[in-house]
């Protein structure tokens, strides 16, 4: 695909969100570059990557968002839900609390930071 055609195409933006250290760096690096790094610094605030795709037929590309998991960084957050299409809740199954972190993260974006017309659950 030729650079100016990346223009033209429909952008999808993602969130990655969860607890700190449970991957969402590493997941993003995977899909976006194919590679995997055992060892990754720890977010600062956000990190962002775009990748194209087609589904079906239609060419488009998605605008990953991977925030930082610390508490520190946490009121950040809500501002970068804004015009997102998705989010992708992360967690780490060797530390079952990341997994009961998973409910404050939700109630977070299924609060009124995201204004999309219909908010759908798909777990």
């Amino acid at each position: 695909m030729a650079p100016e055609d990346t223009l033209s195409l429909p952008t999808l933006k993602l969130l990655f969100v969860g607890d700190s250290a449970v991957g969402k760096s590493s997941l993003l690096l995977r899909f976006t570059e194919d590679q995997f790094e055992p060892n990754l610094d720890p977010t600062i605030g956000v990190d962002f990557k775009v990748k194209q795709m087609v589904v079906g037929d239609l060419p488009l590309q998605l605008a990953i968002w991977d925030t930082a998991g610390q508490e520190r960084f946490r009121a950040l957050t809500p501002s970068y839900y804004r015009g997102a299409q998705g989010v992708i809740l992360v967690y780490d199954v060797t530390r079952r609390e990341t997994f009961g972190g998973l409910e404050s993260w939700l109630r977070e974006e299924m609060g009124d930071v995201m204004p999309t017309p219909k908010k759908e659950r798909m777990l």
